[in-house]
């Protein structure tokens, strides 16, 4: 072999060598993502998706995965950067899966499991009216002394207090009812996956609830309010809205807020109202 085919030789060996370690360079990367307390960490906490990706998720969901189970691949391995007009496929999901399954299961379990209870028991969107909202998670709030939002307003058509109900986005048990100082009237659900979803600011519940009572995907829990921000029975310290919040419980705290602006999204994007 001349000296020209000893350098072809040499030149292709390094270019597979460089292509080999770089797939292991960006595998270890896509690893590390699972690495950690994950659920409470701030990339899951945020929550960030975009409209196309949740209508693949909703398709990918055709093939009898639950939400949970997609996300806690699917968001790790594209390093939880979500950008506007990502779609996510059935075969970048089974790749992915394999190579978390393989090196990370016990990591990837529990993040399946923070994901479930936040995702896999949604059914129902809490209001029938069209309400406008936005992603203001951790804005900036000031009653009560400096603090961040750690929910989604969703603001009714017009500003009318006890017209519009309010229903359960899960089935659940009821874990928590009454006066909050921050939260006015409210009543907060447990899923049976663990979730606690949380309805603020009502200005009348449905019905006599007691905690330990069952409530079904759907169930009426009460009508949007303006109550809170002072004692019981404060209320017109703003507009009539319903305040949702989602908990999760943590590995070092006993409840992790998580932004319920893309959960909401996604039951009204995809019809389940």
């Amino acid at each position: 072999m001349g000296k020209n085919g000893k350098q072809a030789v040499f030149l292709l060996t390094l270019v597979l060598f460089c292509g080999i370690f770089r797939g292991q360079l960006f595998r270890h990367a896509r690893l590390m993502n699972l690495s950690g307390n994950l659920r409470e960490s701030n990339v899951f906490r945020e929550m960030e998706f975009s409209p196309e990706a949740l209508a693949s998720l909703d398709a990918l969901m055709e093939d009898g995965y639950e939400p949970g189970r997609l996300l806690s691949v699917l968001l790790p391995w594209r390093d939880f950067r979500v950008p506007p007009k990502t779609v996510w496929d059935r075969e970048t999901y089974l790749k992915a899966a394999e190579v978390f399954q393989t090196y990370r299961p016990l990591e990837l379990k529990d993040f399946q499991n923070a994901l479930s209870a936040v995702w896999d028991d949604l059914e129902e969107f809490p209001v029938s009216c069209e309400p406008t909202y936005e992603d203001s998670w951790l804005f900036e709030r000031s009653f009560g002394g400096e603090r961040h939002h750690e929910g989604c307003d969703l603001m009714p058509p017009e500003n009318r207090r006890d017209f519009y109900p309010v229903r359960s986005m899960t089935d659940g048990v009821v874990e928590k009812i009454g006066w909050l100082t921050l939260g006015g009237w409210r009543i907060g659900i447990r899923s049976f996956r663990g979730g606690y979803f949380y309805y603020a600011h009502l200005s009348s519940y449905a019905r006599d609830f007691q905690e330990g009572d069952l409530v079904s995907a759907g169930g009426l829990l009460g009508y949007m309010g303006d109550s809170g921000y002072g004692p019981e029975g404060t209320t017109e310290k703003f507009d009539v809205h319903l305040h949702v919040g989602i908990y999760i419980e943590g590995k070092n705290q006993e409840e992790i807020s998580v932004n319920p602006y893309w959960p909401l999204r996604y039951l009204e994007e995809t019809g389940k109202e």
